[in-house]
């Protein structure tokens, strides 16, 4: 979501609390509670620095608007106590907490698809020999899958990644060692 849009979503939750408790709820019962999840929208919105902003403003507002009504209720002093503006400073903190967790796995996971596709990508490009071709026990010499027959090197080169380079093996140097005898 666009951080504008986050900001305005914010904005106007706290902007619709306030009025709800101005306009809508009836001042006898203890609306300002819905306070708490303003704040907890706001933190999971922006962070738990703009969630802790909105739990600072949100008491005075409150009481504000609770001290407009004429009826005195038990809950009145509640709504700007210690432990009310504690309750919004935990629900703050632990959203925002909540919030960076799921960017961090989202980002994780972002990294394992990319990751992911990079292996699909190269496990395409791998040439994978299959199946039962015949090898000339003599010479050698592979039959492909046309009938005919070529090098082992050359059909390896053709159909793997497989660069080839001769030499010699120390069995065959011993074959294709000079006589002792010859200076």
């Amino acid at each position: 979501m666009n951080l504008y849009v986050r900001l305005a979503t914010a904005i106007g939750s706290m902007a619709a609390y306030l009025a709800a408790l101005r306009f809508v709820a009836p001042p006898d019962q203890p609306y300002f509670i819905m306070g708490i999840g303003v704040v907890g929208l706001v933190a999971w919105l922006l962070g738990s620095l703009q969630g802790l902003i909105a739990a600072l403003l949100l008491v005075p507002l409150t009481n504000l608007i609770y001290e407009q009504f004429s009826l005195a209720t038990s809950y009145d002093h509640f709504a700007g106590s210690p432990a009310y503006v504690g309750m919004q400073i935990i629900i703050a903190l632990a959203i925002g907490h909540l919030r960076r967790k799921k960017k961090a796995i989202r980002q994780k996971e972002l990294e394992m698809e990319e990751t992911n596709h990079q292996l699909q990508a190269v496990l395409s490009q791998v040439k994978e020999l299959g199946g039962i071709h015949n090898l000339c026990s003599s010479c050698k010499m592979i039959q492909d899958d046309q009938g005919s027959w070529q090098s082992i090197d050359r059909f390896l080169t053709q159909h793997t990644k497989m660069e080839f380079s001769h030499c010699i093996c120390p069995d065959c140097a011993e074959t294709f060692k000079p006589p002792p005898d010859m200076p």
